[in-house]
């Protein structure tokens, strides 16, 4: 089994959404270890998110720093300064606060720097085959998992605003490659967008994906393993990150919500090939919290990006109060916002608290909340409670306030970091946004598909 190094890891996780797996004629050239990984035919209790096989959502999440030129973080040799600049002027983001680790070491946590990826380490991931530079990233949400062996970047035609089409160079379901996850798919390619607002004539993104046939076509993996195709499925879009923003938080167009769902707390499927964990695993809310206090769990599903406080750090076990809320309703129909964690409420006398947000980092003390600790970068984030069935029968909203009463917004990987650099457009924050959720506490709405060879 190959060895995860810190750039390995970087590399797998970083990449943060984008298109990762062989297309076509790649498939003569040896794939990288991540590559081969994630085509192998195993989902355990993989999240649905709808009754019918569809695609939910498009997005552009971000452009430029997948591939970034110069940049190499499994170079020892490459100074602090060197790599700073190269990410810099791809215009990515570079923390220039990190106190977690010296200086002359940042290549042992490039983490806590920046979301870029050099293009050694994407190749070191993918194969030969993948030699990105400023890659962009699209997003597909689907409402059923792609059956792995069959997703590649051929099987998609992404519409651009100016009409034109292309077929990524790349698609996969990375970073979210545990098994109980999977319905995320993320393509990149260059010119997959720009940063420029609409209001410019020349801005670029995509309008439309649409599912299309290849010597392998795609199928998604339905209720009790069904498979069924998904050519011809096609999913729009209207919005750019990279707009220019109003004063309204309900406008802002970066990373949002697609999705959302309560069940019991299960671990099942909580794991993904053995070069792809790293020290990423495990991350759920039993591993983080304990079975005591992890007995229920709301999983958020994000289109545009993975949610982060900045668009670099991690976001932290407990940083529920800055950006998310919880709503109940009681019999009489009161709504009640659930504002705090570790507070017991009571919904018609029934107990219910927030624990925490798990399926991000793996446990730590609040004294390792840092840039060094990492996040998964995946598109699904829990939200983890405990207290009476009952209870959580009454929730039936999550809301991202975005803004106000100590309320923070949320970016993606495209983001500006702690210390953004003058003149460079970054993405938009994510929106005030409320979200209904899937009661899944009867069916949750999972499915498992294993075959091997």
């Amino acid at each position: 089994m190959p060895v995860v190094t810190p750039s390995l890891r970087t590399a797998i996780v970083a990449i943060a959404g984008l298109a990762l797996v062989v297309p076509g004629a790649a498939l003569a050239q040896a794939p990288g270890p991540v590559n081969t990984a994630q085509h192998r035919d195993i989902l355990i209790a993989s999240d649905m998110w709808a009754k019918t096989p569809r695609i939910m959502g498009v997005s552009l999440n971000f452009t430029d720093i997948i591939g970034t030129p110069g940049l190499d973080t499994g170079n020892k040799d490459q100074t602090l300064e060197q790599a700073r600049a190269f990410v810099l002027a791809a215009g990515g983001a570079w923390n220039d606060n990190v106190t977690c680790v010296a200086p002359a070491h940042w290549s042992t946590t490039p983490w806590a720097y920046t979301t870029a990826i050099g293009t050694a380490q994407y190749v070191q991931a993918w194969g030969p085959a993948f030699n990105a530079v400023n890659w962009d990233v699209v997003q597909v949400q689907f409402s059923w998992p792609p059956r792995p062996s069959t997703l590649q970047g051929s099987d998609f035609e992404i519409t651009l605003s100016n009409g034109s089409k292309v077929i990524p160079d790349n698609a996969s379901v990375g970073p979210n490659f545990e098994y109980n996850e999977g319905t995320t798919v993320v393509m990149n390619a260059a010119a997959l967008g720009n940063r420029l607002p609409k209001s410019n004539p020349e801005s670029l993104y995509p309008v439309s994906v649409r599912v299309i046939p290849d010597l392998t076509p795609l199928q998604l993996v339905g209720p009790k393993g069904r498979l069924v195709s998904a050519v011809g499925l096609t999913g729009t879009n209207d919005r750019t990150p990279y707009d220019d923003q109003s004063a309204d938080p309900t406008t802002w167009t970066g990373p949002r919500m697609i999705a959302a769902k309560l069940t019991h707390m299960s671990t099942s499927g909580e794991g993904g090939p053995a070069v792809l964990r790293g020290g990423l695993l495990p991350n759920d809310g039993v591993a983080v919290f304990g079975a005591a206090q992890a007995q229920y769990r709301v999983r958020i599903a994000t289109l545009g990006g993975a949610f982060s406080p900045d668009g670099l750090r991690a976001m932290y076990p407990n940083e529920y109060r800055k950006f998310f809320q919880l709503v109940a309703r009681t019999k009489s129909g009161t709504l009640v916002p659930l504002m705090k964690a570790n507070h017991e409420y009571l919904i018609d006398g029934e107990p219910i608290t927030i624990v925490g947000i798990a399926d991000r980092t793996t446990k730590a003390t609040p004294k390792q909340f840092n840039q060094c600790l990492q996040d998964d970068s995946e598109n699904q984030i829990d939200i983890v409670l405990k207290g009476s069935e009952a209870a959580m029968r009454k929730l039936v909203t999550v809301r991202i306030p975005a803004q106000g009463n100590g309320y923070h917004p949320l970016y993606n990987d495209g983001g500006p970091g702690a210390t953004p650099a003058l003149g460079t457009r970054y993405t938009a924050p994510g929106p005030r946004q409320t979200m209904r959720l899937i009661n899944g506490l009867d069916n949750p709405m999972q499915t498992t598909f294993i075959r091997r060879g």
